[in-house]
């Protein structure tokens, strides 16, 4: 799956607003670790120096130009033919593949308070949720039609422990009934970067939790 030679790209674990990408090649593997070229910063085109411990989220392109994605962190440096950075590599068995085309939908009860024109604010939770969107429960005494914009206050629980409030606007895209419970399709509109990225980071830690249960695939 992932194999010397290959490019990996590397993204700080911790939010700014300004996304900081990084490029680099493996050029060595061994059981549990990865042997990095030093990484250069997509934009400035200048190596950039990562500290030990830093967490990062590594990225790469496997056969059949499937995206794959694993949390990791510097471990060391070594000078060998070149110098070189050491990430923790978790196994093929913790690498995620993440959709392309759209954002990944993780199954998670998130607790949320919603404000619709018009509607009382009220609290419910929801379904699922990705970095695009977000499934919720419809409370039995609210009415909710399609194409209603509302303002959504979230609480993401990282697995850190940490929690992140966020606002969040968004559309009723869709409403159905499952379980004979009313359920409404919500699509975000206009998130910052530093949201879309907290949520990436939930979603993927949600998934990677799951897989460690067998919950998933």
């Amino acid at each position: 799956m992932l194999k010397i030679g290959m490019t990996l790209t590397l993204e700080p674990v911790e939010m700014t607003d300004s996304k900081e990408q990084f490029k680099c090649k493996v050029v060595e593997m061994e059981e549990s670790k990865l042997f990095i070229t030093y990484p250069i910063n997509v934009v400035t085109n200048k190596t950039s120096f990562l500290l030990d411990g830093m967490q990062l989220k590594a990225s790469f392109i496997g056969g059949r130009s499937a995206v794959f994605m694993f949390e990791t962190e510097v471990i060391d440096r070594v000078k060998k033919k070149i110098p070189m950075l050491v990430l923790q590599d978790p196994g093929p068995s913790l690498y995620i593949r993440i959709q392309r085309r759209r954002f990944v939908r993780v199954m998670t009860g998130m607790d949320i308070s919603a404000t619709f024109a018009s509607i009382p604010t009220f609290t419910t939770c929801t379904e699922d949720v990705s970095a695009g969107g977000m499934a919720i429960l419809i409370p039995e005494h609210i009415h909710l039609e399609q194409g209603m914009d509302g303002e959504f206050l979230m609480v993401v629980p990282m697995q850190s422990g940490e929690y992140h409030y966020i606002k969040v606007r968004g559309k009723v895209i869709r409403i159905w009934e499952d379980l004979k419970r009313n359920i409404a399709s919500i699509e975000f509109i206009e998130l910052s970067s530093t949201i879309q990225q907290t949520l990436l980071r939930f979603c993927f830690q949600r998934q990677l939790a799951l897989r460690k249960k067998g919950l998933t695939e």
